[in-house]
């Protein structure tokens, strides 16, 4: 009865080493759980809900805040956001963001947003828009034309049609 017990714990010891050196579970072990970043003791000192949200995000998390503070300020509540695609954004020369989707835009930021495929695109009265070498910036939605415009815009650069 020991022989057995000591032969299924060995077993299952010899199945989780074999299990991490497969790369890609390796680099999640080293990357997740084995990072010299993710310092228990910096967490616990630092138990802010919004804190500990950029420690594991990082820039995006701050720019999609930065995005949420400015369309709370000038828009109100009642604010949809129309999203443009990473590609759009290669396209126009903004490198250095990468955009989300519309349901990870809202769990940043619990600001609703759309692309310019999805069906509820007439609700958007707010797009982050860009101009060509000068970053991205927000601008409200005043007529319907001005939505019309940036969703066929946005539309050729969603690759899933």
């Amino acid at each position: 009865m020991l022989f057995k017990k000591i032969n299924l714990l060995l077993t299952g010891i010899l199945i989780i080493i074999l299990f991490f050196n497969i790369q890609f579970y390796n680099d999640w072990m080293t990357g997740k759980v084995l990072n010299v970043n993710n310092n228990m003791l910096d967490q616990m000192q630092n138990l802010d809900t919004n804190f500990r949200k950029s420690y594991r995000w990082g820039g995006s998390y701050l720019a999609f805040q930065d995005i949420k503070n400015k369309l709370v300020k000038a828009g109100g509540p009642n604010v949809t956001l129309l999203l443009p695609t990473t590609e759009y954004l290669r396209a126009q020369g903004v490198n250095d963001m990468d955009m989300v989707e519309p349901a990870v835009f809202y769990y940043f930021t619990g600001i609703n947003a759309v692309w310019a495929n999805s069906p509820d695109v007439a609700r958007a009265n707010w797009a982050l828009i860009t101009l060509k070498g000068r970053g991205a910036s927000l601008k409200k939605i005043q007529q319907k034309s001005d939505l019309d415009t940036l969703v066929t815009e946005y539309k050729k650069y969603i690759k899933y049609l």
